[in-house]
């Protein structure tokens, strides 16, 4: 429920979770789009859960200790007196717990931060819902697609990148920028369509695997699409070789989906 001031508080981070049933996300995403203090909130919770997805993994444990154990449980069944066994599990157990005792605390602080990795629709909703508040802002103004491109390249991203040319379906690329989504460098680039529409690509290396359950599934082309509709927003999502492609906006829902079904490209 909103505060007494008007805003939401527990409910940002149950959206940013997927954990909100379909009338409370409408409500709270609705106002997202007219509240900046809310949607400032939301934004960094987003920060957060990527800094700890990036830096709070789980140590490995030592190399050797999985065959230091079958050993010494080994030798404990090879053992004929109480006392060696009493001695074994004290040499077996106490470092056993340690390390089980640090996994388990850096898991509750994973989960804690990052509780569900699966947020991708709630995060490319966002993205799109800053730049047309304005928030976020576009490194390369261009209408020329190989310009876009050729900007991309040169910052590096971990995939070869790809530009829709949407001018047929009278879209015209405005520009983008290199933008995060999840965790490594990515790319972002907006369009302008009829009625001063926009619609917003975000592409970055991952699989769609780590989507949230409950999409509309879809396939054409041999391609499968993730259909999620949020409010007046819809993100599909689908797989390009190893990087996902996502669309977003807020025009007519089959709009968003033909408009993937007509750029997607096999992997």
């Amino acid at each position: 429920m909103p505060t007494p001031h008007g805003h939401f508080s527990e409910e940002l981070q149950e959206l940013l979770d997927d954990r909100l049933d379909a009338a409370t996300r409408d409500a709270v995403e609705r106002h997202l789009e007219t509240c900046e203090a809310c949607r400032r909130a939301f934004d960094a919770l987003c920060w957060t859960k990527q800094a700890a997805a990036k830096h709070l993994a789980a140590p490995p444990a030592p190399a050797g200790l999985r065959a230091e154990i079958l050993a010494a449980l080994q030798t404990a069944q090879l053992a004929e007196t109480p006392a060696p066994r009493a001695d074994f599990r004290q040499r077996l157990i106490h470092p056993f717990v340690a390390w089980a005792a640090m996994f388990i605390g850096v898991a509750l602080l994973t989960f804690a931060f990052f509780p569900r990795r699966a947020a991708l629709p709630a995060l490319a909703a966002r993205d799109f819902r800053a730049y047309r508040a304005h928030d976020l802002s576009l490194q390369l103004e261009t209408g020329d697609v190989q310009a876009m491109e050729a900007f991309f390249t040169g910052q590096g991203i971990a995939f070869t990148p790809r530009v829709f040319d949407l001018g047929m379906m009278n879209y015209r690329l405005v520009g983008g920028r290199v933008h995060t989504l999840r965790s490594e460098p990515g790319t972002l680039f907006v369009y302008r369509g009829p009625g001063d529409r926009t619609l917003l690509c975000e592409m970055f290396a991952g699989k769609v695997a780590s989507l949230p359950a409950g999409a509309e599934l879809r396939e054409n082309k041999g391609i499968q699409f993730h259909i999620y509709r949020s409010g007046t927003t819809t993100a599909v999502f689908w797989q390009e070789g190893t990087v996902v492609c996502v669309l977003v906006s807020d025009i007519p829902s089959g709009d968003v989906v033909q408009l993937a079904f007509a750029k997607a490209m096999p992997g």
